[in-house]
């Protein structure tokens, strides 16, 4: 296998492309299985709700955004996102919490299955 290394990438116009520096694709209940994943190294499950995203390796700043995914659980089957930020991003984890929202009730629980890309 080849390894292509540049220091930017372009469309033929010249626009810049941004590649996923990282994405994890996992489930969520019970065991916390990894399904695939690119420089993820591990997720911690905290508890109910709660993962941290280890990369393999470190990003080169702070300043990353990510999106994820969801789809219910057993006990949620129309399972809506919750989707916060616990603590400071670091350049190496973040963790992130999930759960349902309905009027009057918000509460911490397992996605069936989750995924969440990290952009730099």
């Amino acid at each position: 296998m080849s390894t292509i290394k540049v220091d930017t990438i372009q469309t033929t116009g010249g626009v810049g492309l941004y590649p996923a520096r990282a994405w994890v694709l996992f489930n969520g209940e019970g065991s916390t299985t990894i399904r695939g994943s690119g420089n993820v190294s591990s997720l911690t499950d905290n508890g109910t709700g709660t993962f941290t995203t280890n990369f393999a390796s470190a990003l080169s700043s702070q300043n990353y955004g990510y999106s994820h995914g969801i789809s219910g659980n057993a006990d949620l089957p129309d399972f809506t996102s919750h989707y916060k930020q616990d603590e400071t991003k670091t350049t190496g984890a973040f963790k992130v919490r999930w759960g349902y929202a309905s009027p009057g009730a918000h509460a911490l629980s397992d996605p069936l299955y989750g995924g969440i890309t990290v952009l730099l």
